[in-house]
C-alpha cells in the first residue's frame, strides 16, 4: 500500500491510540500485524473492545481503510471488508467495527516493520 500523507497521520494516531487501548508495546503490535488480530490481543478480544475502539478512532480507521480499498481496486469500504478472512462477522454493526477495529491493529503493525 502506498503511504500517502493522510494514511501516515491516520497510522500514527491509531498507534497512538492502540497503544492506550491495549496497553501493548510496540513488539506486541508488530506480532498482531503479523500473526493476525484474531488471535486474541489485549484490548481487541471482545468485540465490546473492538467496538469502543472503532468508535473512538472511526475517521483514521475509515482514512487507513478507504486508502487501502483505493489501492487495491476495491469500490469502497465495504468492498474491503468483504474481502477479509473473518468477512463473516460483517453482518451486524458491531462485527463490521470489531472487523474494522482488528485491521488497523494488523495495519498498523505491519507499518512498524517498514
Amino acid at each position: 500500500m502506498t503511504c500517502r500523507p493522510a494514511t501516515a497521520t491516520a497510522i500514527g494516531r491509531l498507534h497512538l491510540a492502540i497503544r492506550e487501548h491495549s496497553g501493548m508495546d510496540d513488539d506486541q503490535i508488530r506480532e498482531a500485524g503479523q500473526h493476525g488480530a484474531d488471535a486474541g490481543w489485549p484490548g481487541f478480544t471482545y468485540i465490546v473492545d473492538c467496538v469502543a475502539f472503532y468508535e473512538a478512532n472511526r475517521d483514521d480507521i475509515w482514512q487507513l481503510a478507504q486508502d487501502m480499498a483505493d489501492d487495491v481496486g476495491e469500490a469502497n469500504v465495504p468492498a474491503l471488508v468483504a474481502g477479509f478472512n473473518r468477512a463473516d462477522m460483517a453482518d451486524t454493526a458491531d462485527g463490521f467495527a470489531n472487523l474494522l477495529a482488528w485491521f488497523s491493529l494488523e495495519e498498523v503493525g505491519r507499518s512498524l516493520d517498514r
